[in-house]
C-alpha cells in the first residue's frame, strides 16, 4: 500500500502565503499602479503643457466629428449604440433620420434649419437672390472636408458669385445683352461665353450623410421646396446602389433590435460605457498616440465601412434597386415643376483605373475584386436605365470623372480630396451655368424709320435645363437675316 506523501507544515504555509500575497496584488496592488500610473501620466501631461500632444492626429480627428452619433428625442444617446462621432443625428418619421439643428465642430458647422451653412436662410428669399440646393449623400455633403468653405457647396457658390462678377466688370468678354445689328459683330459675339443671370447666387448644402433617393425625395417635399429653389443639384446613386431594395429609404441605428433583446442592450451599453472610461485615461491615450496609433476606421460610421456584401451580385436584385433609383429620382423632377434640375451619378474610386496612386491602389486592394466587379456592374446598370428613363431632366453620369486624374482623387470608394472636390464643383458649376444662361434680346437700330427687329426678342430668363449648347439660336437667326439682306 502507498504511503501519503508528507508535506511539512512550513512548506504549506508558504504556498498559500505565495497564493495570498499574489490575489492581493491582483485585486488591490495592480488597480493602485494602475491609478497611480494615470495619476503621473496626468501630472506629467499638465505640468508640462502637452495636453494638445494626445489629442489624436487631424485625420482621425476629422473622421471622428463626421461620424454619426444618433440621439433621441430629448437629446441622449441611445444605450448601446456607438456614441464616439461628433455629428448628431436623431431618427425621423418623414426623412428616416436627419441632421440637428444649431450643432457644429472644428470641421463643419449645421445651421438652425438643419443645413451645412453658416448661417440660417430664410424662408422669404431676399430680392435678387438666386438660390441652388444641393442634396445628396456624403460626397453631396463633403465628408473629411476641413471646413465649411471647403465643401462642395460652398465651392459652387463662389464660382457662380465670380462668374456675375467678372461678367458685370468686363462685359465686353461675354455675350452682349442685346443682339448687335452689323454681321461682324455678330460674328464676334458668337465666340464669346454666354452670360448668366445677375443676382446674387447661394448655393445651400441640404445633403446627410448615408441618404439615398427616398430620404432626398422626402427632405425636397418636405423642406427644400419651402424655400423656393431656382436649381436642384442632386448628387448621389452610391446608396442606392448598395442598399435592399426593399428598403424606400436609409434608416439608422439598430435601435429596434435592441429593444426586442434587451439583455444585449444592458450588455452593449455596459460595453460602451467601459469603452469611453478606457478612452478617457491619460495611458490609453498616450498608447494610442504613440504606441498603436488610433486608425481612421476606429470612428467610421456605418455609412462609411464599405464591401462587397453591400452591393447584390443577382442582377433581378441589382435592377430592383436601380429601379428604385429611377422612380424616386423621376418623383423629385416632377415634385420640382418647373425649377430645373441636374441629376448626377456621382463619382467611385473604381471608375478611376487608368491613373490610380499608390494610396488609390492601397484602396481598392483593400476591397477586392469581387466589390470592384460588382459595383462596375451596378453603375453600368444605373447610367444605362437613367440615360433613358430621365427625358425631362439633364443627367449627367460623373462616375469615371477622375479616370485621367494623376493625383490622388479618392480618400476611400466615394469621398474626395480637396483638390478633386475642386474639379468636381467646377464640373457641377459648368452644369449649372448652362441652366442659368441667357439670351441676348434682339436690338432694333436707331433711324427715322422704324425698322422690324432682327429675330424675336428673348427674355433673360433661365432656359430649357436640357439645350446645353452654348450659342443662342437668337444670333445664328439673326447673322443668316443679315446676310440675306445683304
Amino acid at each position: 500500500m502507498r504511503r501519503p506523501r508528507y508535506t511539512p507544515s512550513w512548506q504549506s504555509k508558504r504556498k498559500s502565503s505565495w497564493l495570498r500575497n499574489t490575489l492581493l496584488f491582483i485585486l488591490i496592488g495592480l488597480p493602485l499602479l494602475l491609478i497611480l500610473a494615470e495619476l503621473i501620466a496626468r501630472g506629467a501631461v499638465l505640468a508640462t503643457g502637452s495636453t494638445n500632444q494626445l489629442a489624436p492626429n487631424k485625420t482621425v480627428a476629422i473622421a471622428q466629428s463626421y461620424a454619426f452619433k444618433l440621439q433621441d428625442a430629448n437629446g441622449n444617446s441611445y444605450p448601446g449604440l456607438p456614441d464616439a462621432g461628433r455629428l448628431q443625428v436623431r431618427r425621423s418619421p418623414l426623412l428616416g433620420y436627419e441632421l440637428l439643428p444649431s450643432q457644429s465642430s472644428d470641421y463643419w458647422q449645421i445651421n438652425d434649419q438643419g443645413f451645412r451653412q453658416d448661417s440660417s436662410v430664410p424662408i422669404d428669399k431676399p430680392a435678387g437672390e438666386i438660390r441652388v440646393f444641393l442634396v445628396g449623400n456624403s460626397t453631396a455633403f463633403t465628408n473629411m472636408a476641413g471646413k465649411n468653405q471647403k465643401a462642395l457647396a460652398f465651392k459652387i457658390e463662389k464660382l457662380l458669385n465670380d462668374r456675375v462678377l467678372a461678367q458685370n466688370s468686363s462685359p465686353e468678354k461675354f455675350k452682349p445683352k442685346e443682339v448687335p445689328y452689323f454681321a461682324d459683330q455678330i460674328e464676334a459675339a458668337r465666340a464669346l461665353p454666354p452670360r448668366i443671370r445677375d443676382g446674387s447666387y447661394r448655393v445651400i448644402a441640404a445633403a446627410a450623410p448615408g441618404y439615398s433617393s427616398g430620404n432626398e425625395l422626402a427632405l425636397l417635399a418636405h423642406k427644400v421646396i419651402a424655400y423656393s429653389p431656382n436649381a436642384v443639384i442632386v448628387l448621389d446613386g452610391y446608396e442606392d446602389l448598395r442598399s435592399p431594395s426593399n428598403q424606400s429609404a436609409r434608416e439608422i441605428g439598430n435601435v429596434e433590435q435592441l429593444l426586442r433583446d434587451p439583455l444585449a442592450q444592458y450588455r452593449q451599453h455596459q460595453s460602451q460605457q467601459l469603452s469611453n472610461w478606457l478612452n478617457s485615461l491619460y495611458l490609453v491615450k498616450a498608447w494610442q498616440k504613440w504606441v498603436v496609433p488610433a486608425d481612421i476606421t476606429t470612428f467610421s460610421s456605418e455609412y462609411q465601412i464599405f464591401g462587397a456584401e453591400q452591393l447584390s451580385q443577382d442582377e433581378k436584385e441589382t435592377q430592383k434597386r436601380v429601379d428604385r433609383y429611377l422612380y424616386n429620382t423621376k418623383q423629385i423632377i416632377r415634385l420640382s415643376g418647373d425649377i430645373p434640375s441636374l441629376i448626377v451619378l456621382q463619382p467611385e474610386i473604381t471608375g478611376k483605373q487608368k491613373s490610380l496612386t499608390k494610396e488609390e491602389e492601397v484602396i481598392l486592394r483593400s476591397l477586392g475584386k469581387e466589390y470592384s466587379d460588382r459595383v462596375t456592374n451596378a453603375y453600368n446598370l444605373a447610367n444605362k436605365t437613367l440615360s433613358n428613363g430621365l427625358s425631362n431632366a439633364k443627367f449627367i453620369n460623373f462616375y469615371q470623372l477622375f479616370q485621367d486624374a494623376n493625383q490622388q482623387a479618392f480618400t476611400d470608394p466615394i469621398h474626395l480630396t480637396e483638390a478633386a472636390n475642386d474639379i468636381l464643383a467646377q464640373k457641377l458649376y459648368e452644369n449649372i451655368e448652362r441652366l442659368f444662361s441667357v439670351q441676348p434680346v434682339a436690338n432694333t437700330p436707331n433711324s427715322e424709320t422704324p425698322q422690324q427687329p432682327l429675330a424675336t426678342p428673348q427674355p433673360l430668363s433661365t432656359p430649357d435645363p436640357t439645350n446645353t449648347s452654348p450659342t443662342p439660336a437668337s444670333l445664328s437667326e439673326t447673322l443668316k437675316r443679315v446676310q440675306g439682306q445683304q
